[in-house]
């Protein structure tokens, strides 16, 4: 793997217009399209409503459909979306696994802002001038780092093109909440 490259997030979206101006700013790099993509998925698990807009913008336009619930009559395809909430439901803390600080150990706890996440290429990465990258996310749940794969558009916004590993299984918590 390179050099740890890291983007420092002030604080996470709380529109879709305050996500939209993120993007626009970040996302000028394959790190930066990756990290919009972990971003939506943070957004997501906290409220979908938001989210799936996020979502809807965060990807490539090759991976959403036209339809209600993202945005601008867009939205992620239904069995992308479909598994993303059920890793989701069954690990709601996933997406915090890729800020530093957040571990098993502290229950993958956001640590205070800003949000700090890091990322690495190989070898086979890619070339940036050929608008195609894979980009490997540090995830403390996984022995490795996750790759994301992110396209850049016309207007020069690196977007998700493949993340299925951001969604796969991590470690549990190590504090379950036993609310016995």
């Amino acid at each position: 793997m390179s050099q740890i490259e890291r983007i420092s997030i002030d604080a996470l979206p709380t529109s879709i217009e305050a996500f939209c101006a993120l993007r626009d700013e970040v996302a000028r790099t394959p790190e930066g399209g990756a990290a919009m993509m972990v971003l939506a998925l943070l957004v997501n698990a906290n409220d979908e409503a938001l989210g799936r807009p996020c979502l809807t913008m965060a990807v490539d336009r090759d991976r959403l459909q036209e339809g209600e619930g993202g945005y601008q009559n867009l939205r992620l395809a239904r069995t992308a979306q479909s598994r993303i909430d059920q890793q989701l439901a069954a690990q709601p803390y996933l997406p915090r696994a890729y800020v530093r600080g957040a571990s098993p150990e502290n229950g993958y706890r956001l640590p205070n802002p800003p949000y700090i996440l890091e990322f690495a290429r190989n070898p086979y990465s890619g070339d940036p001038a050929s608008g195609q990258v894979k980009v490997f996310v540090v995830c403390s749940g996984a022995p490795s780092p996750r790759p994301v794969t992110v396209h850049r558009n016309d207007r020069g916004v690196w977007k998700a093109v493949e993340w299925s590993s951001l969604v796969m299984g991590i470690i549990p918590p190590a504090n379950a909440d036993d609310d016995l």
